[in-house]
């Protein structure tokens, strides 16, 4: 966890000053919101880092794909140009057509798994975010209803 010393001095009590008056009965704190805040921005942060490298490779797996593509018409151009009965050349072009669509569909599909790998990566680093502040506002109405058992406990 990185530490922020501005922020760590700032929150001190009786440093905010009057811009933020403390609010009676919250079971959280000023310091605690902002940490989760800021947890809530670095877990957005690595998510959309995910998804930049993710748009990167896939920008670079297409743009392999396309110069995959061009050799693949130039050599079906090539081979139909090529000696041979027009039966010949038809029945060749035809097979290499089908060989390129079949590369084709295979590279579309490695692209969508790249593209559907970074999303799973990506949600899971938000989902992992949104369960840890579950869990800490858990902890702090626990841990707040405890102070007020405590208080009442003394009162009496």
């Amino acid at each position: 966890m990185v530490q922020n010393a501005f922020f760590e001095n700032w929150l001190k009590s009786g440093r905010m000053g009057s811009g933020f008056p403390s609010v009676p009965n919250t079971p959280f704190d000023l310091k605690d919101m902002m940490e989760s805040g800021r947890k809530y921005v670095q877990a957005y942060s690595e998510a959309q880092q995910v998804a930049a490298q993710s748009l990167q490779t896939i920008i670079q797996r297409q743009g392999e794909i396309l110069s995959q593509l061009v050799q693949d018409q130039s050599a079906i151009a090539k081979e139909i140009m090529d000696e041979g009965t027009p039966e010949e050349k038809i029945a060749r072009g035809a097979e290499l057509i089908r060989d390129v669509y079949e590369k084709t569909v295979y590279n579309v599909r490695e692209v969508s798994d790249i593209a559907n790998k970074s999303t799973r990566e990506a949600m899971d680093i938000i989902n992992g975010r949104i369960a840890s502040a579950f869990e800490e506002i858990r902890s702090s109405a626990e841990e707040a209803s405890e102070q007020k058992i405590k208080k009442q406990a003394g009162k009496k």
